[in-house]
């Protein structure tokens, strides 16, 4: 985002321009510290309360209040996430922040589960040695796998600094959707930000049965929003995404998949950023 003088001397002056671009920036800042969090969380790294550690209630009310977390996790993620809530928000939010109001709820969300979450420190497994620096390497793995989709997906864009930017500060007309080459993990999964999101939620030396909740409803969750993204994708852009969707696996690569997209050259798919 190159920002000229003149630009910003006109964004500086003009309130109505200045306000959504502060705005647009805190959504990105406050995004920008809740995945780490919410990942390190999961993974019970680090921090004074994990899925695994932390005061909690006694076993039954604690499921029923984890359940219910979950449910209203997955229900402002997938609710936001469709055209027609889309359509009905942007009559009072503009166009250009849209994104970024739902990047603050999504953040706003996350922090609710995992500040309301109950753990179940009943421990399911525990390895160590080879087992559990797999499991480990597993996990950091996912979590670099989640910053290198976004970034495939067009970082800014996704977490809504390129509506912003382009309606407010350099004023050229913004654009829809992302041309997407499909080469990287896109050659391999069409859906590489859950697959790393799937690894730092499975992938644990120590897994209780409150691990074991999280991962379950979330991993719901993810089969769920991502039907309901493909069958946007579809009905959006038809036969060219049914050929991709064909020839790749949607979160786990396989090998007769590999051979076969290391003879595709440079396929192309449209797509909007996943929520």
């Amino acid at each position: 985002m190159d920002l000229t003088t003149p630009q910003v001397r006109g964004v500086l002056s003009d309130r109505r321009r200045l306000v959504p671009v502060l705005l647009a920036i805190a959504g990105y800042a406050f995004a920008g510290v809740t995945v780490p969090l919410m990942l390190l969380f999961a993974g019970g790294w680090w921090l004074p309360k994990t899925v695994d550690t932390g005061p909690h209630l006694s076993t039954a009310p604690s499921v029923v209040v984890d359940v219910l977390l979950l449910a209203l996790f997955g229900l402002q993620h997938s609710g936001m996430a469709r055209p027609a809530f889309k359509a009905f928000i942007t009559r009072w939010v503009p166009d250009a922040l849209e994104r970024s109001l739902y990047i603050v709820m999504a953040s706003l969300a996350v922090w609710v589960l995992c500040l309301g979450w109950q753990p179940l420190p009943y421990r399911i497994w525990s390895t160590d040695g080879i087992v559990g620096t797999v499991l480990d390497g597993g996990f950091w793995l996912g979590f670099a796998l989640v910053y290198a989709a976004t970034l495939l997906l067009n970082h800014f864009y996704l977490l809504g600094l390129s509506q912003a930017y382009r309606a407010y500060v350099s004023r050229v007309p913004g654009v829809t959707i992302d041309r997407l080459q499909v080469h990287g993990p896109y050659r391999l999964v069409r859906h590489p930000l859950m697959t790393g999101l799937l690894l730092c939620f499975w992938c644990a030396s120590t897994l209780t049965a409150g691990h074991l909740l999280w991962a379950g409803g979330l991993t719901g969750y993810i089969l769920l929003g991502t039907f309901l993204e493909e069958r946007d994708l579809l009905a959006r852009f038809g036969a060219a995404y049914r050929a991709y969707a064909a020839q790749v696996p949607a979160f786990f690569p396989s090998l007769r998949g590999t051979l076969t997209q290391a003879r595709i050259r440079g396929p192309q798919v449209f797509r909007s950023p996943g929520r």
